[in-house]
């Protein structure tokens, strides 16, 4: 009996450290690129993808307008901006609005402690590729040479930076009128798509043009109306949650075409 349990715990701790998934690790202020898991291609005909954190550092700033492009990519991005644990949660929605899959994913995000130590002396910064001081051959004495100021030091390279773009700044806001966003696509035609079939759940939606200057892009987001404050289009935004809590509804201002 006792041989028989032991077998049974055994099996059990296997079958749970097979199922722990590795983190992905990262660095503050560099992108983390995540894609959706799907099983087979088919598998996304029809659907739509659904980003969000459903954990994250209390510290950090970032919401669901951190995903790039958006949060309604099959493949998106994020820059963290506090070391820690992030879980970012994708679900693959099917056409009839319900969730077909949920995947999460663990990030362990730490701070880039890599730095290039240098040193002044003599006024000349000294690294690594500085030249070695320069020996008399005397036997008698051996007088370390300093070099002049004019002695032409290599500097170390700088590291190449990853610019990452705030997108949507170049686009001008409408002051004081906000709207709730549902999606953006990369063509006209699929957010053609898409705003069939919200229609058919009855929500009269809208696809409004995007264009990126700081990236050459152009998206097609697709919103629901117009409000006068941000109180009242929390108020429709809280509705919309409950009448269709499968979606993803958050605020946004009016921008200019």
């Amino acid at each position: 009996m006792k041989k028989s349990i032991l077998v049974i715990l055994t099996f059990s701790l296997m079958l749970a450290s097979c199922g722990k998934k590795e983190p992905i690790r990262g660095l503050v202020g560099n992108p983390l690129h995540l894609s959706a898991v799907i099983e087979a291609p088919e598998d996304t005909i029809g659907c739509s993808f659904r980003w969000v954190f459903s954990r994250k550092p209390p510290e950090s700033n970032l919401d669901i307008l951190s995903f790039q492009p958006d949060s309604r990519s099959f493949s998106i991005y994020f820059v963290p901006d506090i070391a820690g644990q992030y879980t970012v949660q994708s679900a693959i929605i099917g056409a009839d609005g319900k969730d077909k899959s949920k995947s999460d994913f663990i990030c362990e995000i730490a701070v880039d402690s890599t730095k290039d130590e240098t040193s002044d002396s003599a006024g000349l910064g000294i690294s690594e590729n500085a030249p070695a001081p320069i020996y008399e051959t005397s036997d008698k004495q051996k007088t370390p040479q300093v070099p002049s100021s004019t002695t032409s030091v290599k500097q170390a390279a700088p590291k190449p930076v990853n610019k990452v773009y705030d997108k949507g700044k170049s686009i001008p806001i409408v002051s004081g009128k906000y709207t709730i966003q549902i999606s953006s696509w990369k063509t006209y035609k699929s957010a053609e798509k898409e705003l069939a079939r919200l229609s058919n759940m009855g929500l009269d939606a809208y696809i409004q043009k995007a264009v990126f200057k700081e990236t050459k892009e152009t998206w097609y987001r697709i919103r629901l109306g117009m409000f006068d404050s941000r109180e009242e289009a929390k108020q429709s935004l809280n509705d919309f949650k409950k009448r269709y809590p499968n979606e993803n509804f958050w605020i946004d201002n009016v921008r200019q075409d």
